[in-house]
Formats: structure tokens, sequence, C-alpha cells
């Protein structure tokens, strides 16, 4: 029996050559139009396209299998992606709508998380939700462990609903003030799968490559895309989003977004002011990069919420970013950490409605403000 084309690619070395061909290639998406020429930007692009490499990597080849499934993190502290919530611990698993899943875990102490099942094309800008569940709707055992059962059939207890088209999930965990608060503890398996597993089958490793690319490429063009069109429409402002089109690339569908670019010169701030929150589980204000990677909130204030912001009297909010210290009268101060440009994402999770149209912005000279 002769061997297939894909096992000749495998032992002749071409899956590999071409796969580092496509992987230079997509270096020209740094320096494509509209993308910032300093040396800090471009840098910050190359990393970019490692972080995206090994979650593109984690996805479609480590933790392909939705028959023998895991949790992985496509977002963490190291890797940002389209904005990325530095409030959330987030992890990611592959499922198959044919099957039946059980999660389960202990509870924790986070005031809030959510598990999103999600389908379409399996691409970054096709994740619609087919199904949520979030820890108001679990049922806990009495010793703070729960299961979820996740199947097209309803269950008695704890059930998120699945359809043929769900190919993954996306589990949110929420924290107020991470130093104080402990995540939930999942694991899941798959209740019926069909085969024994097999780890890695050679014939499918080439199509797992070109996925982990497909994810990279499809990852940086939907973040400049984006980016285009704030810098286009919303500099600087931070209007309620189109709802949809967050969801379709993965948001979840209890979150209101108010999502933009900011641009600030060495001498300048923004101003941002919320009049009214509704109540809700919590809300955010965060700053990114030009990349859309959250900036690094592991140790600097680039980003602040419910929990850890001070309210004016009347319970509203004033922020301010800015490049530098304002001093001590501005109460919630947002780092760039020298950044010229960048994203910013505003969030309100869990509220029953009555958010704002838009949260009020102003660009402002920074010795004002000092002075």
């Amino acid at each position: 029996m002769g061997m297939s084309e894909a096992e000749e690619r495998i032992l002749n070395g071409r899956i590999w050559a071409d796969f580092c061909d496509r992987l230079k290639a997509a270096g020209d998406l740094v320096t494509s139009e509209g993308t910032p020429t300093d040396l800090q930007n471009r840098a910050l692009g190359y990393r970019f396209l490692t972080r995206l490499l090994r979650g593109g990597l984690e996805r479609a080849v480590d933790y392909a299998d939705p028959q023998y499934p895991g949790f992985y993190r496509l977002a963490d502290e190291t890797k940002g992606v389209l904005n990325d919530n530095p409030d959330n611990y987030y992890e990611n698993c592959a499922i198959d709508g044919r099957f039946d899943y059980r999660i389960h875990g202990t509870r924790g102490t986070v005031p809030w998380f959510s598990i999103g099942a999600k389908g379409g094309g399996g691409t970054v800008d096709q994740m619609v939700s087919t199904g949520e569940i979030d820890s108001s709707q679990i049922e806990l055992d009495d010793d703070g462990t729960f299961e979820v059962f996740m199947s097209k059939d309803p269950q008695p207890k704890n059930w998120l609903k699945i359809t043929e088209d769900s190919t993954n999930i996306v589990v949110r965990q929420t924290f107020g003030d991470r130093s104080k608060e402990t995540r939930a503890m999942i694991e899941i398996e798959c209740l019926n799968p069909e085969r024994p597993n097999n780890n890695l089958d050679p014939e499918q490793l080439e199509a797992q490559l070109s996925g982990a690319l497909n994810f990279l490429e499809n990852t940086v063009q939907l973040g400049l895309m984006w980016t285009r069109d704030y810098k286009e429409r919303t500099l600087n402002q931070l209007p309620s989003h189109d709802q949809a089109v967050l969801q379709a690339a993965g948001g979840d569908p209890t979150i209101n977004y108010y999502q933009s670019h900011w641009a600030l010169e060495p001498d300048e701030a923004l101003a941002v002011h919320i009049p009214k929150l509704p109540e809700c589980q919590t809300w955010n204000l965060q700053l990114s990069n030009f990349w859309m990677e959250s900036l690094e909130f592991r140790f600097f204030d680039i980003s602040v919420n419910k929990f850890t912001a001070r309210y004016e009297d009347d319970g509203s909010v004033r922020l301010l970013i800015a490049h530098e210290d304002p001093g001590p009268g501005h109460k919630n101060w947002l780092n760039t950490l020298g950044h010229s440009e960048g994203g910013m994402l505003g969030r309100i999770v869990g509220a029953e409605g009555g958010w704002p149209a838009e949260w009020k912005t102003e660009v402002v000279k920074l010795a004002d403000v000092k002075s």
C-alpha cells in the first residue's frame, strides 16, 4: 500500500518548510498599511506574532481533540487578544456538538464566572454564542463543588445547551480584587467518545498547523480592521459598541461593551466620566497597546473596575488616562506605560439594562490637569 500525500509531506519535510514559509510571510502584517512605524510598536508587533503562534498551536494542535478535551488559555498574562480583559482568567476548550460533556470543579471565591459555548466557522470572528451559563445560575453542592452538563438535550441540573454548531467553550472568571480572591478550578470530560485517544494522527497534523496560522493571521487582521475603524470614527471616544459584532468574535452576551481607540500626545491626557452606572456584577475600563493586547497588568495600573475604583460623592466615576501620574487629586489614573496610542475597552457585566449610550471623554492638557 502506497503512502498518502500527507504522509509523504511529513517524511520529505515539506510540511515544515511550508509552515515556516507561511509564518515568515505573516510578518508582513506588522508592516502593513496603517500600522505604526516607530521602534516600540514594530517590536510589539513581532512579539505579538510569537504570542499568537503560541496560542494558535495550543488551540489547533495540543488541545484540538473534542473527544478528549482539556482547558487551555488563548489569552493570559503574556498573551493578549482583541482587548482581553485584565480582570479575567480566561480558559478555552474544543468541543463537538455531537457529544455530551461534563464540567466539574470547585467554586472558589471569584465574584463571577461564565461558561459560554460558541459556534460558527471556528475562526476568531465566528464565535457566536450557542449557549451560556454563569455562576449565578449554577447550583452548588454543600462542599462548594459543582457539575455542569453540556448536551443538546435538557438535563435536570446545571445544564448548558450546546448545538451541532458548537465548536468551543470560553470560560471567563472575572475578579474584583485578584489579591483577595481564588478562581474556580474546573476540568472537563467527554462522556461519550467514539474512539480511543490517539493523541496524534499524522494525517491531521498539517491541517492543525494550518489552523494555528489561520488563528494568527485572522486575529491580527481583525484587530487591524477594528483599529482602523475606531481611529476613523470614534478616536478618543467610548460609545456603546455594536454588541453583535463583538459577540460574533466571542464576546459574552451578558456584557455591554464600550470599545474604541485612544491616541495622546506627550502633553495630553484623556479624561473619562461615567455619570451613572447601573446595578451590575462588575464594570471596568482597560488600556491596550496598538495591537489590542491589554497593557502589562501584572505590574501597573492599566485598568480599573467596580471594586477598585474610587467614586465621586454622586456615585459617578472620573478616570484619567495619562502618560504620567497626575497627582493625588486624581482618584483613578490609568497608566499608558509610555504608549502614544492603543485600544481601550469598557465593560458593564450582568446589568439588566439601563447602561449609558456612551462614557463621556475629553482630551485635556496634562499640565492643566496637574495644576
